[in-house]
């Protein structure tokens, strides 16, 4: 059977773009496939599932905030559960930053409360030389942010999906995208330079699969796939790892209003990286750091965590930040990927042939989701703009033989 729109990979970018592809024509037959056994169990699955709108890019913030108010009209407004809590994104540094930095991000502001009751705000002088770092001097609170359930969060894509007609193959996993001149000969080692191609077909390890145009969503793994036909991915995978920890400190503390009335304590990032996010079903936080050097870039199917990871370079800054994790203990961990877009942390989405690639969501897919679901159907069309929910929109360009473009040269 041919499809229309084969998209690969059923995580939330993959379900999103599926989504507004279908929203925007409905006649389109489209399949989704996907290696594991239902959606949403790769990199999705494994993230610290939090959103927030605090970013330097106004690109990345624009494309977060328009994602954001689309879940929360689903929550708010269409009664859909994505157990989606405002608690907030709690920043604290070790160094002074002003009205002026904060003009930046329209929904932030400073907290000039006492933090000491959560916090040990004042770094001693033998830790500061030994470790490096220093006392807290500036907290930040971005409110347009918090968690969110990602197996909700799909499952309305999914739920959506089917009722609008999609298919879906699952424990299909695609070996090889396969080029075919518009005009064959049929001479052997086709398709040659000067023929105009396409992919044809999906070789998959259940058979062949066809369709007129194809949309990667495969995260980590789509440069596997594009390798072979000379185009670059523009992602490079970093593993990240996530520790869920408890404590009686934690959890007294897990369940706290600051700042919010959400009934959860923010999601709190230190000095350094080290970041807390509130798991209140057991009440627990996830824990995990962002550790750029010295984490290289290879890839294995199975990523493991590495208990003494969270030993020598997370626990030692809950210790001397954060006296809820005394004496806590790692009850469950978890590793993935994020797949960089090593320039500067986009959303790389781009056509190149019949495909539509999305690309570089660099650990934001979730927060994200659905404008880059948006972006991907408005694509599809060759429109010139994307209108993002809320009705902002971000220009599409297209330049060069592949119309390679990115998400960031406009937003109206």
């Amino acid at each position: 059977m041919k499809y229309d729109i084969v998209v690969v990979g059923s995580g939330i970018t993959g379900l999103s773009s599926a989504y507004h592809l279908k929203k925007s024509n409905s006649s389109l037959k489209i399949l989704v496939v996907d290696k594991f056994k239902t959606f949403s169990q790769g990199n999705t699955a494994k993230s610290a599932a939090a959103f927030r709108d605090f970013y330097s890019l106004r690109e990345n913030q624009v494309m977060a905030q328009a994602a954001i108010s689309f879940y929360k009209h689903l929550q708010d407004d269409m009664n859909v559960d994505l157990g989606m809590k405002f608690c907030g994104y709690l920043f604290l540094f070790d160094h002074e930053k002003d009205s002026e930095f904060i003009s930046k991000y329209p929904n932030s502001k400073i907290i000039y409360d006492d933090l000491s009751e959560f916090f040990n705000v004042a770094v001693d002088d033998e830790t500061k030389k030994v470790m490096d770092i220093d006392s807290i001097k500036t907290a930040i609170l971005d409110t347009n942010a918090g968690i969110i359930e990602p197996d909700l969060l799909s499952k309305f894509y999914y739920d959506e999906l089917i009722e609008m007609g999609v298919e879906f193959k699952f424990n299909t996993e695609v070996k090889r995208l396969v080029l075919s001149p518009y005009k064959p000969l049929n001479y052997p080692g086709e398709p040659f330079n000067w023929q105009e191609s396409d992919v044809k077909y999906l070789e998959t390890d259940n058979g062949i699969i066809e369709g007129d145009f194809y949309v990667l969503c495969t995260d980590v793994w789509t440069t596997k796939l594009l390798d072979p036909l000379g185009i670059d991915s523009h992602l490079r995978p970093k593993k990240r790892q996530v520790f869920q920890i408890t404590s009686p400190g934690i959890k007294n503390t897990v369940h706290k209003n600051i700042f919010n009335d959400s009934g959860v304590f923010p999601f709190t990032i230190f000095p350094s990286g080290v970041y807390i996010r509130p798991y209140p079903q057991a009440s627990s936080f996830w824990t995990s750091l962002a550790d750029d050097y010295n984490r290289d870039f290879s890839f294995t199917e199975n990523p493991e965590p590495e208990p003494d990871f969270y030993t020598y370079n997370i626990k030692p800054i809950l210790d001397n930040y954060f006296p809820a994790a005394d004496n806590s203990r790692i009850t469950s961990s978890w590793a993935g990927y994020y797949s960089y877009n090593t320039i500067d942390f986009m959303p790389y989405i781009f056509n190149s042939l019949n495909i539509i690639t999305v690309s570089g969501t660099t650990g934001s897919g979730i927060m994200k989701g659905d404008s880059i679901g948006r972006v991907v159907a408005s694509r599809y069309k060759h429109d010139r703009a994307t209108t993002l929910y809320g009705g902002k929109k971000v220009i599409n360009t297209y330049s060069g033989k592949y119309r390679l473009s990115k998400i960031e040269d406009m937003i109206l």
